[in-house]
C-alpha cells in the first residue's frame, strides 16, 4: 500500500469539513469551522499543527488558534515537511499496513457512498425547498451533515475494531508490545537485554504471567507508534512514554490532551530528569528564571511530551517551538543557529553530545529540571488494554519487593557508564 493511502485512510477516520479532500502540495481556501489542528490531520495524518503554521505565517498572524474564513494558506509537500511515510521495511510496520489495507479501503468505499449518497439528497431537498421554505433547506442540510458524519465515525469505527469480534482471550493468544531504538539506555536492540526499559518490562511480565505469551517489536520511528500502529490496534501496548499530568487537563497542550484521552497508563517503571540545554556563553544555561526563555526558539523532538513546558508558559507565542524526528536535530539546530535551547531528557542528552563532539559547547541548565516518569500505554479503545496494564503493574510490584528492580537497573546503568 503507498504512502498516499495510508495517510488518506487516517485522515479519513478524523478530519472534518472541506479539508478531507485537500492534498498536500496545493493551496486551500479557508472554511468555516476549520482549524489547523483538523487540517494537519486531513492532509498529513498528524495533530502536530505548528509546521503549517509556520508555513503560514504571514497569512495566519501571531496566534494559531485563529483562522479567517477566506485566507488561502499553502499545504507543503510531505517531503518537505517530513511526514512522506516510507515504504514498510520492518516486520511491524508490513504487519500494521496489511492488517488496515483491506478495512480502511472497505472503510473508505461504505464512507464515500453515505457521503455521495447523503449529498444527491441536499441537492434533491435544494431543488425541492425552491418551492417551499429556506427551513427546509437548512433542515435537509442538517439531517445530509449528520448522515455524513455518521459515515465517518462508521469508517473510524470499521478500521480499528474490525478484529475485536475475533479476539481470542489475552491468555490464549500472544501480546504484542511496540518500542523503539536509539534511546539508551532504556531501548535498543544492541543494548544487553535490549535496554534497561525493555528487561523491565519483560521480567513484570515474566513474575505476573509466566504463562503469557507476548513479543516486543522495535519500530524505530516513534513517531508512527501513535500516529499509525496504536490507533488501528495492531499492538497492545508502546513503551516508554511520560504521562502528562492528566488531572490538570485545562492547562496541558492539545497533543497531551489527546493523549490522556486516548491511552491508558501503567504504574512509572521509570523516573527521569527532563532539562534544557544550552550553548555555553549564552546565558540560557545558567538563567534562573522560565520567563527569559521567551522569544526564544525552543527544540523539543517530535511525539515528545510537552507537559512540563506547558506547566511553566513555555508554549507558543510565547516560545517558537521546533520539532525535528531525531534528537540530534536539536542538538545540530543549536550549534547552527536556528535553535536557541533544546528540551531534553539529560541522560539522553549526555550522551548525544558526548557522541557528536558538542562537548564544552552545548551544557545543561541546573536551575530548570523537572522529573517525569515513564510508562507503558495501551489504546482506550483495546480491549485487553487494562489487563495488559494490571499484569504489567503486578509485576512491576513484585520486582520492587524483590529487590529484582533495583538489581536490574543498577546493572544496566553501571553498563552504560563504562561503554557509553
Amino acid at each position: 500500500m503507498r504512502n498516499h493511502l495510508i495517510i488518506s485512510s487516517l485522515a479519513l477516520a478524523a478530519a472534518t469539513g472541506a479539508a478531507s479532500a485537500q492534498e498536500a502540495c496545493s493551496t486551500y481556501e479557508i472554511q468555516r469551522g476549520d482549524s489547523l489542528r483538523e487540517l494537519a490531520i486531513a492532509v498529513y495524518a498528524t495533530e502536530d499543527y505548528g509546521f503549517l503554521y509556520d508555513v503560514n505565517r504571514d497569512v495566519i498572524g501571531s496566534n494559531p488558534n485563529i483562522i479567517r474564513i477566506g485566507d488561502v494558506l499553502t499545504f507543503p509537500c510531505l517531503e518537505d515537511v517530513g511526514r512522506a511515510l516510507p515504504e514498510p521495511e520492518t516486520e511491524a510496520e508490513r504487519m500494521a499496513v496489511e492488517m488496515a489495507s483491506e478495512l480502511v479501503k472497505a472503510a473508505e468505499e461504505r464512507a464515500s457512498k453515505a457521503i455521495a449518497d447523503a449529498e444527491a439528497r441536499v441537492a434533491a431537498a435544494e431543488a425541492a425547498a425552491k418551492k417551499s421554505s429556506e427551513d427546509a433547506v437548512i433542515a435537509a442540510k442538517a439531517a445530509a451533515k449528520a448522515e455524513i458524519e455518521a459515515a465517518r465515525v462508521e469508517g473510524a469505527a470499521l478500521i480499528r475494531n474490525a478484529t475485536n469480534s475475533e479476539r481470542p482471550e489475552i491468555r490464549d493468544r500472544q501480546l504484542l508490545l511496540i518500542t523503539g531504538g536509539n534511546y539508551a539506555p532504556f531501548t535498543d536492540e544492541a543494548l544487553p537485554h535490549r535496554g534497561l526499559y525493555t528487561q523491565l518490562v519483560e521480567t513484570a511480565m515474566l513474575r505476573a504471567a509466566p504463562e503469557q505469551g507476548y513479543k516486543i517489536q522495535f519500530v524505530n520511528d516513534w513517531s508512527s507508534h501513535l500516529d499509525l500502529l496504536m490507533p488501528t490496534l495492531a499492538f497492545d501496548g508502546t513503551f516508554p512514554w511520560s504521562r502528562p499530568n492528566c488531572e490538570a487537563a485545562e492547562s496541558l497542550s492539545e497533543n497531551d490532551r489527546n493523549r490522556c484521552e486516548t491511552y491508558n497508563f501503567s504504574n512509572p517503571f521509570y523516573e527521569v530528569v527532563d532539562t534544557f540545554f544550552a550553548l555555553s556563553g549564552s546565558g540560557y544555561e545558567q538563567t534562573l528564571s522560565y520567563a527569559d526563555f521567551a522569544g526564544t526558539t525552543i527544540c523539543r523532538p517530535e511525539g515528545w511530551s510537552l507537559s512540563h513546558m506547558d506547566a511553566v508558559s513555555l508554549y507558543e507565542p510565547v516560545i517558537t517551538l521546533m520539532r525535528p524526528v531525531s534528537p540530534d536535530d536539536c542538538f545540530h539546530a543549536v550549534m547552527q543557529g536556528e535553535a536557541d535551547i533544546i528540551a531534553i531528557e539529560a541522560h539522553l542528552a549526555d550522551e548525544a553530545i558526548s557522541r557528536l563532539g558538542y562537548e564544552h559547547q552545548i551544557i545543561e541548565n541546573p536551575n530548570l529540571a523537572a522529573i517525569k516518569s515513564l510508562n507503558v500505554m495501551t489504546h482506550k479503545d483495546n480491549p485487553d488494554g487494562v489487563a495488559v496494564l494490571e499484569t504489567l503493574n503486578q509485576g512491576l510490584a513484585i520486582m520492587q519487593q524483590s529487590g529484582e528492580w533495583r538489581d536490574i537497573v543498577s546493572t544496566a546503568l553501571r553498563y552504560q557508564m563504562e561503554n557509553g
